[in-house]
């Protein structure tokens, strides 16, 4: 059994259908506001997906295929999350439309690689995703101001949240999940 808070199951179902809301055929362009938002949705999803697919391409052999594609995936993604938003509406969609895409693929490979398994993070990660999870959907945490910048209210379930995170081992107990010695 693996240590409490450790695995981290993704909604691959609105994973996708929020990357749907920019690639599907018939998809209307967004507004300004409603891209704003697609776009942060996606970069939350990102990051949730990124620790957990490199956990499962870590667990493979090193030359394993669907490790190194999994891999590939992760930097492809990392490069592109680091792409500042573009000056006009269309470049700022074409953004969101390949960090739609990379969420797509993120997801093909959790599927892949996961079995619908639970997937066991370091401590660390785990808490730093509760975190993310929470300050996504939290309305204290996404409230903004009347100029659309964050308010930066005070959440105390996020700072729970992140005094667990900062808290949390870095390492996972390889004894307390697999329930003791190696596999």
């Amino acid at each position: 059994m693996p240590p409490s808070g450790t695995t981290a199951p993704l909604d691959t179902v609105t994973m996708r259908a929020t990357a749907r809301a920019l690639l599907a055929e018939d998809a209307e362009l967004p507004s300004e506001d409603e891209l704003e938002t697609l776009t942060l949705w996606l970069r939350g999803h990102l990051m949730l997906a990124l620790p957990v697919v490199e956990a499962l391409a870590d667990a493979l052999p090193e030359d394993d295929a669907p490790r190194a594609c999994a891999n590939v995936a992760v930097m492809e993604t990392r490069t592109r999350l680091s792409v500042p938003p573009g000056r006009t509406l269309p470049a700022r969609v074409a953004r969101a439309q390949r960090l739609a895409r990379s969420v797509n693929t993120l997801c093909d490979h959790y599927e892949n690689l996961s079995g619908g398994h639970p997937v066991v993070l370091n401590p660390q990660r785990a808490a730093l995703l509760r975190l993310w999870n929470h300050c996504l959907g939290c309305e204290t945490c996404t409230a903004t101001d009347e100029h659309g910048v964050n308010a930066n209210l005070k959440c105390p379930a996020a700072d729970a949240l992140y005094e667990d995170y900062r808290r949390a081992p870095r390492r996972v107990d390889r004894a307390a999940v697999s329930g003791g010695g190696r596999p």
